[in-house]
């Protein structure tokens, strides 16, 4: 049995898993051009709506006679056709479903992720979670969260950086999962990066317990801990650290600490959702001691010129160039 990329998008479609809107746009362009892939998406659309919600007891006999008897209001010419292709229909429907963990066959009673927030390069987004938390979503970063918190515990997971500031619920824990970390607090605010070798978990303020997969090892932090695993060495280390300096992009400032340009350039980059070129050594090896706050691109082109001594050139409207000063 193979799972075609057409069957993904079917079962992603009515799932509610095309993440952005681009994806769900194109998806309903196709629809209009293939007509082999819209009788795909309607044979999906007829199993999808005939079983059970996931709340719902299983009864395979009686849902089997539902799709049957949808399928039997075909022309009879139809008839055997469609029972051999609902018996494949249903394989992969199954197959695929399990893929993107969409279990409409149990009775988990978890909530699924049903929001997903994708923060581009240049990009920063807020979020109110369903508790009322509110969370700050980095560039190159994403959040997925359910529609409705259960009434026991509240779940997220996450990739890249994101600031939380949880509202506090003795009777439902707050978790971040993201890979190789879950993350537990009742009521607090902190910050957690998972780009690059190291893992980051920064406490402003309450408490956090920090869980490590791979071993197992739980790690409580306190205010103006962070937590620093190295997913390359494994290397553990609990440090202070500054908070206006870690959680700067929240608050819409680019802090460049000490750095050569050439070590800035893929924050800046990330932040203005930009790309730069050094070519020039001396150039590259310039130190940046800086905070941008809330400037535009243009407004960050002219500061840096001006602090670094540069000459920055718009190649196009994404790709500057940075020179010598002097340079003609």
């Amino acid at each position: 049995m193979e799972v075609s990329k057409e069957d993904i998008k079917c079962v992603r479609k009515l799932s509610g898993e095309l993440d952005t809107a681009q994806e769900r746009s194109m998806f309903e362009v196709n629809l209009l051009l293939d007509d082999n892939l819209k009788e795909r998406f309607q044979d999906y659309k007829l199993l999808w709506e005939c079983y059970p919600k996931p709340s719902l007891p299983l009864r395979k006999g009686h849902f089997a006679k539902r799709v049957l008897e949808e399928i039997s209001q075909e022309p009879k010419s139809k008839l055997y056709f469609l029972d051999t292709k609902i018996k494949t229909l249903l394989a992969i429907a199954a197959a695929v479903l399990v893929g993107f963990g969409v279990f409409v066959f149990t009775q988990d009673k978890e909530s699924r992720y049903t929001n997903h927030i994708i923060a581009l390069e240049g990009e920063r987004k807020q979020v109110t979670l369903p508790d009322g938390s509110l969370v700050t979503v980095n560039a190159n970063s994403e959040l997925k969260y359910p529609e409705v918190f259960t009434d026991d515990k509240r779940n997220v997971w996450m990739e890249g950086e994101i600031y939380f500031a949880i509202v506090k619920d003795v009777d439902r824990p707050f978790t971040v999962s993201t890979n190789g970390l879950e993350i537990q607090v009742l009521g607090t605010k902190f910050n957690v990066n998972t780009k690059g070798m190291a893992k980051t978990v920064s406490l402003e303020i309450g408490k956090v317990q920090v869980t490590l997969e791979d071993s197992g090892d739980k790690i409580q932090l306190r205010p103006n801990e962070e937590l620093s695993w190295n997913v390359v060495t494994g290397e553990v280390v609990k440090r202070n650290f500054d908070v206006s300096k870690t959680t700067a992009w929240k608050d819409n400032i680019l802090m460049l600490h000490n750095l050569t340009l050439e070590e800035a350039l893929p924050t800046i980059s990330e932040f203005y959702g930009t790309k730069f070129i050094v070519s020039d050594s001396v150039v590259a090896n310039k130190r940046i001691n800086a905070a941008f706050e809330n400037q535009d691109l243009e407004q960050f082109v002219q500061t840096l010129e001006f602090i670094a001594d540069v000459k920055i050139s718009k190649i196009s409207s994404k790709i500057f160039s940075i020179a010598p000063s002097d340079e003609k």
